[in-house]
């Protein structure tokens, strides 16, 4: 799966969540105005993080929290060192002084959830995912001195507790019962249907021939979670319609009609709202001329309505707008399909590379 752009484009939270739930493999890195970082995975959890910004390596982690000595540190570096195979420093140290492993993964889970956290609120950079087996615990690749999980972290938690942490600007009043109910409800929300079918067609945007199927792979994808749609492409002011699916009751083709659709952008509405956000909104539309116009032409809108931005070279060149008319039933799987929009935008990019 190719992930690449701009951090203004696509945020490590939406980056996480694709990388969860795809299941993928590889090293993330990040370069940008704050540092470098790197974010390794193994099926979509993450078992390594590393940043400029926090530099200490275990054993200094280790000597701060006073769970070692600075004697028992340069006893167990002496040995490493003598050995013909690397090993890496925890289990050295369970092994010689019988520091708990459990003590030791737990300043490694406190570390990489402070460096992701502060990941969190990098805006700006570039990132860049490498396909890749990573190395386990104690390769002869790896730095001796790095930390690294056997067993990995849910990127998914991290995406919340990490909201959670930047809301409350500390982690010492967290509700782990929160968290865990808010986790539970995001993953009854994608539901194993709606992984499934993101993982689908996640594999689909990977196909180096799609070009100009992106559009309509976005409506497939709608049609599978959405009564009707109708997808815009965004100039300036304007929305000129591209494409629909379930749209029905028209004397002539409803795709013809949707092409010659034009709706203004006026300031305040909904879809100027998407435009400057570049984010999801899930409402009831106002009553901005471009908006009334699209009631009049479905004949109907429910009270909630979805409008998706296509974001590609850091602007919304396209907005997917969705509905379950005449019933006003919830968007089963859309947090799946936010992050199948964000994914498409990069694709797009690459797309338009490839065409240059």
């Amino acid at each position: 799966m190719a992930l690449e752009g701009y951090l203004e484009d696509l945020g490590i939270r939406d980056i996480l969540q694709i990388l969860s739930l795809s299941k993928k493999s590889g090293t993330l890195i990040l370069k940008g105005p704050q540092g470098e970082g790197l974010v390794c995975f193994v099926d979509g959890q993450v078992v390594r993080a590393s940043s400029s910004f926090f530099p200490e390596n275990i054993g200094q982690l280790l000597l701060q929290v006073e769970i070692i000595t600075e004697d028992q540190l340069a006893e167990a570096l002496t040995w490493q060192k003598s050995l013909k195979s690397p090993q890496p420093l925890g289990p050295i140290l369970t092994y010689k002084f019988q520091i708990a492993a459990s003590e030791i993964e737990a300043v490694i889970v406190t570390q990489i959830e402070k460096i992701i956290f502060n990941f969190f609120s990098w805006t700006a950079g570039h990132f860049s995912f490498q396909l890749e087996e990573v190395k386990p615990v104690g390769h002869s690749s790896l730095n001796p001195l790095d930390f690294m999980l056997e067993h990995g972290l849910s990127s998914q938690r991290l995406v919340v507790k990490g909201q959670r942490v930047a809301e409350l600007c500390s982690e010492d009043d967290l509700d782990d019962d929160l968290i865990e109910r808010e986790l539970s409800e995001m993953e009854n929300q994608q539901g194993q249907y709606g992984l499934d079918l993101l993982r689908g067609m996640l594999a689909e945007l990977d196909h180096p021939e799609l070009g100009g199927g992106i559009i309509l792979l976005i409506l497939r994808y709608a049609s599978e979670i959405m009564g009707r749609a109708i997808i815009f492409d965004v100039r300036g002011n304007q929305l000129a319609g591209l494409g629909q699916f379930g749209l029905s009751g028209f004397d002539t083709s409803a795709d013809d009609i949707v092409r010659k659709m034009r709706l203004p952008v006026d300031s305040g509405s909904l879809f100027a709202q998407v435009l400057k956000d570049k984010v999801v909104v899930r409402a009831a539309l106002k009553n901005s001329l471009g908006e009334q116009r699209l009631k009049e032409f479905l004949h109907g809108v429910p009270e909630e309505v979805f409008l998706g931005p296509l974001v590609s070279d850091g602007k919304v060149v396209a907005l997917l707008y969705g509905d379950n008319f005449p019933i006003n039933q919830p968007f089963y799987a859309a947090n799946a399909f936010e992050v199948f929009l964000s994914q498409a935008g990069l694709a797009m990019d690459q797309a338009l590379c490839g065409t240059d």
